[in-house]
């Protein structure tokens, strides 16, 4: 039994492609600051001050 060499090579980029972009999202979601903004009841935002 003989596999096609790009049909293997599609088949693992498929099996990889749910993995590797719940990884990358993981990723995003923990290091890049998505400038959320909050308010407080007097509808002013509210400034954060950063802790790093």
């Amino acid at each position: 039994m003989s596999l096609d060499t790009p049909l293997l090579l599609a088949g693992i980029g498929i099996a990889l492609a749910v993995p590797v972009t719940f990884m990358v999202a993981n990723w995003v979601r923990k290091n890049v600051d998505h400038g959320e903004m909050r308010f407080g009841p007097d509808g002013k935002v509210i400034e954060d001050e950063e802790v790093k």
